[in-house]
């Protein structure tokens, strides 16, 4: 009974399997078209991002040799794989002004295409061209991504284009990268196209070796990978750089395609002048561009020798004073304009360098020359000098000019302060009194002879005299005073010093005659009204003497009728005549009576 309950159960479960199985495939496929559309709009993103790169993700560079590059190249260059000649402007003692010349071109030689795009010659490029890493020391590293207009104002760069290649996903610098003498990066002897220059001046394109990239004797100042080299000695080296180059898969299809792939493109190069080129090429991959063999070709019309190609694509960057003036084909974020992608390494082109770039932080950076502030001298602004003397070793010679010791006088600290100063600079003033000087370091007064004191404000003290107040008085007596200076016991009561001690004296000799009621004595012309009793005795003498001599003449004129001729002399005059009528007419009054 059981069994056939069993074998029931089990027909009528029977037909559910194929709906399990059913449902279960039903279900992976289902994940597998969500995780293949999920792919594909990745893969769209990454089209859409006009990614050119030469290799596939997480790889870089030729897996050949440095032998096979040697032995696959054209017996015309020998055992060399790199093309080294000298850049101009090498030994000159300034920089070739303009710095740098652009041009805009459009290039109509295509079939049915035309190009866009810029070039610039770079004079002296030795000390005008600079690799330069992502914001700085290591940016390359860090696997910094950054815009080329931010990486351009690390120098201010008067044109800055994108360089080498770089891992889309890290970020990380691909190739040998070396910045102003530092080495960012070393690819350990990968075959791809190089471009540097050496502290020499040469500049160097091809397949490098690790030993070459560490040479020490002539090191390179500057150095970046790329992937293609498209002159050598000004000819198209396309074919053979297929060779060396080659990998097996890339991200845009293989080596031909990405050799022959129309798109936005960038190189380095050189003329015979050896002037530094850099070019730019406007487009879009697939629909827009120069493939690398019209890339050559065009660089090669426009008197390049020797070049390399850098990355293209989306990173394909021309920045001029700050703007770019390349088109952009990455979409911004609101998927409405088009902007700049962030890349890795850059090339730009500045004014010199400085050695050292700061001018020891005692100067500004011109053109490649130190203008030294102050009194900083030599190339570099570390040495002072401030003139023949030096300071006289008096001082010390600072930025400023010299820093004199405690009481000489600036700019050369030959000479001591002058009189009425003292201290740093001579910029304090002395405060001595009564023609006192002071100490040119101390400031401590030295007084004439006769003063004393901190500031030589006091005379010396009484009984004493001369310099410093060291001499005493010589006064017959010794209670007595001389002159502060002099050491005279007698001075005028006029004396400036010494008139109000003259009046003390004579003060205090009145009061004490005054207090023990002694009169002074005095002589008889001292006395005022001595004086005057005299003078009015004299004149009523006088008076009485002429008054005297007035009556006597007229006593005389009487007596006798005809006077004397001595005495009388004016008897005929009229006035006599008068005097003797007036006495008859007296005369004769008195008889009437």
């Amino acid at each position: 009974m059981i069994n056939h309950v069993i074998r029931a159960k089990w027909k009528m479960a029977a037909p559910m399997w194929p709906k399990i199985l059913f449902n279960i495939w039903n279900g992976i496929v289902v994940c597998a078209a969500v995780f293949l559309l999920d792919c594909f709009e990745m893969t769209q993103a990454v089209i859409h991002g006009d990614v050119l790169t030469p290799y596939p993700l997480g790889f870089h560079g030729s897996p050949h040799s440095r032998r096979y590059v040697r032995d696959c190249q054209p017996v015309a260059y020998g055992n060399s794989t790199i093309q080294s000649h000298n850049s101009h402007g090498v030994g000159a003692a300034h920089v070739t002004l303009p710095i740098a010349t652009t041009k805009q071109f459009m290039d109509s030689s295509l079939y049915f295409r035309t190009s866009f795009g810029h070039l610039t010659i770079v004079n002296d490029p030795l000390r005008t061209l600079s690799v330069l890493e992502p914001l700085g020391i290591g940016g390359c590293s860090l696997g910094l991504r950054v815009r080329v207009t931010r990486s351009a104002k690390q120098k201010r760069c008067l044109v800055a284009m994108n360089a080498g290649f770089f891992n889309t996903h890290t970020g990380g610098c691909y190739g040998n990268v070396v910045s102003d003498g530092r080495l960012v990066e070393n690819a350990h002897g990968v075959q791809n196209a190089h471009f540097g220059i050496r502290a020499d001046g040469s500049l160097v394109f091809g397949y490098l070796s690790e030993l070459d990239v560490l040479d020490q004797e002539n090191p390179f100042v500057q150095l970046v990978g790329g992937v293609g080299w498209l002159l050598r000695d000004g000819e198209s080296y396309i074919e053979e750089s297929k060779k060396v180059e080659c990998k097996n898969s890339e991200e845009t299809g293989t080596v031909e395609s990405f050799f022959n792939v129309v798109a936005a493109r960038t190189a380095i190069g050189s003329d015979s002048e050896g002037r530094v080129i850099l070019a730019h090429v406007d487009g879009k991959s697939d629909s827009l561009g120069v493939s690398l063999e019209e890339f050559a070709q065009l660089l090669k019309r426009n008197g390049v020798m020797n070049a390399i190609n850098l990355d293209g694509g989306g990173s394909s960057t021309y920045v001029i004073n700050g703007t770019v003036v390349s088109y952009a084909t990455d979409e911004c974020d609101d998927r409405v304009y088009r902007c700049q992608r962030e890349v890795s390494t850059i090339l730009c082109v500045h004014e010199p360098d400085c050695n050292p770039p700061d001018c020891s932080g005692h100067g500004e950076c011109v053109m490649g020359e130190c203008r030294c502030r102050g009194y900083w001298q030599s190339p570099r602004c570390d040495r002072l000098d401030c003139g023949l003397r030096n300071c006289s070793g008096n001082g010390v010679c600072t930025g400023a000019g010299c820093q004199c010791n405690i009481g000489y006088q600036p700019p050369d600290c030959i000479q001591l302060c002058g009189a009425g100063s003292h201290g740093r600079d001579c910029r304090s003033v002395c405060r001595c009194e009564h023609g006192g000087d002071c100490h040119p370091v101390t400031g401590e007064c030295s007084c004439l002879p006769g003063y004393t004191g901190t500031r030589c404000e006091e005379i010396c003290p009484y009984g004493y005299h001369g310099p410093e107040c060291r001499e005493t008085c010589k006064c017959e007596d010794e209670v007595c005073a001389c002159h502060h200076i002099t050491g005279l016991c007698t001075f005028d009561s006029n004396d400036a010093t010494y008139g109000g001690l003259w009046k003390a004296g004579q003060c205090l000799a009145n009061r004490a005659l005054n207090s023990q009621n002694l009169v002074p004595s005095k002589t008889f012309f001292q006395d005022p009204y001595a004086v005057g009793f005299v003078l009015a005795t004299a004149i009523a003498l006088a008076s009485l003497m002429c008054n005297v001599a007035l009556l006597c003449y007229r006593c005389t004129c009487r007596v006798t009728s005809r006077p004397l001729p001595r005495v009388c002399p004016t008897v005929r005059s009229r006035k006599y005549e008068m005097i003797q009528q007036q006495d008859l007419d007296f005369e004769e009054t008195e008889s009437s009576v």
